[in-house]
């Protein structure tokens, strides 16, 4: 197989946009699929095809017959899912779409493990990564958990993310009713220890081989987040290595993962030292500041999925600047308290080594992507929902 032809799934996605430029710039043939027709990477100039399909989320099925028939037909030498549907999708079905084309995922129960926050706090436990106090209802009834916690605290969906459905919880006497809200809309519950994002809110991007060896590994801070009190990063800048990286990454060791990941981490002021909050098991949101910053995992998945060896990818510029502009840094602009500062740092396009999530005068028509996607996200509820509907 040596097509040089690569299948991007989830349009919608910045990280899936960030693969598209990267490995399209590089003169790979890239196609794009989306469950919706004009997503954001469609406007991109290096796709060459693109696809609407079944939506993953509601009808499964269909969309694994949709992917089988098209890789059936195309001399793809990879596909990539981004979103968490897909990327369960085609891990759940990678035995038999093997058959025709290459994934570079670890299987489905481990990204299903990783998908459900209370089994990853087990896992996090059994290796030995320091994680915030949490409250699991399988393992302590739900009554002594409400008297035990130290408020506040967090509950938060097991499945889910972008902050969508967290309660946060200031006194016991508002326990009940957000837990059962909670469960109601979002199925089973996790109680856990809040803490405040002043120590710094990092998030860590890696990428480990089909033998389990971290190869490449990038850390940035996330210096604005949309929902204000906890979501995607709006803006963030590249910073060396922690030290501690090492520790966060036995999670991922444990499960002698395969394929890209990123972990979300919160420093603690209050006994210094960092807390593990969430493993997310596909490629994130602003992956684009680790490539501009010269760690480029979409070229080095590409790579190792061909069966060549790479390996070191650690040392990286730690200055560079992210941004999200449209639209979630309008949306955190609406948002803050400091309006003023706030349009200053939003309307400053004239600082260097800044990258962006959707800006790019080589590649300039996403941005029209952005703005319709955006569009037609607001007059649907559903879609509407997953942006408004999520923080505390």
């Amino acid at each position: 197989m040596d097509s040089n032809k690569i299948l991007v799934l989830d349009g919608r996605s910045l990280a899936s946009l960030a693969i598209v430029r990267s490995l399209g710039s590089k003169g790979y043939e890239i196609h794009c699929g989306e469950s919706f027709k004009n997503n954001l990477t469609s406007f991109s100039k290096y796709v060459k095809k693109k696809f609407e399909y079944p939506s993953p989320a509601k009808k499964p099925d269909e969309f694994i017959d949709w992917v089988l028939n098209l890789v059936k037909q195309e001399d793809y030498d990879l596909v990539l899912p981004v979103r968490d549907d897909t990327t369960l999708l085609l891990a759940k079905y990678q035995n038999v779409i093997s058959e025709y084309t290459t994934l570079y995922t670890s299987d489905y129960e481990k990204i299903r493990k990783l998908n459900d926050k209370a089994e990853t706090i087990k896992v996090a436990r059994k290796a030995d990564v320091p994680i915030p106090e949490t409250y699991l209802p399988e393992e302590t009834d739900i009554g002594t958990i409400k008297k035990e916690v130290d408020y506040p605290v967090l509950i938060r969906p097991r499945i889910g993310s972008g902050a969508r459905g967290i309660k946060y919880i200031s006194s016991e006497d508002q326990f009940d009713s957000a837990y059962h809200h909670v469960k109601d809309n979002y199925a089973d519950p996790i109680i856990q220890e809040y803490i405040s994002h002043k120590g710094g809110h990092y998030s860590i991007g890696t990428l480990f081989n089909r033998s389990s060896e971290n190869v490449a590994t990038h850390v940035y801070l996330e210096t604005k987040q949309y929902p204000i009190n906890g979501g995607p990063a709006v803006t963030a800048e590249s910073v060396k290595k922690p030290p501690w990286t090492k520790n966060m990454l036995r999670i991922l060791e444990e499960l002698d993962w395969i394929g890209p990941a990123h972990m979300d981490v919160l420093y603690d002021e209050t006994d210094d030292s960092p807390k593990l909050l969430e493993v997310n098991p596909r490629f994130w949101m602003s992956m684009n500041i680790a490539i501009k910053s010269g760690v480029d995992f979409p070229y080095l998945i590409y790579k190792l999925s061909q069966n060549e060896e790479i390996s070191g990818f650690f040392n990286y510029e730690d200055d560079m600047k992210y941004r999200w502009v449209i639209p979630n840094e309008l949306l955190w602009l609406l948002n803050t308290n400091q309006k003023i500062d706030g349009l200053k740092e939003v309307i400053n396009f004239w600082e260097r080594d800044v990258c962006y999530g959707t800006l790019s005068k080589d590649d300039p028509f996403p941005i029209i992507g952005a703005v319709e996607q955006g569009l037609n996200f607001f007059f649907e509820k559903e879609k509407r929902d997953q942006i408004f509907d999520r923080g505390w």
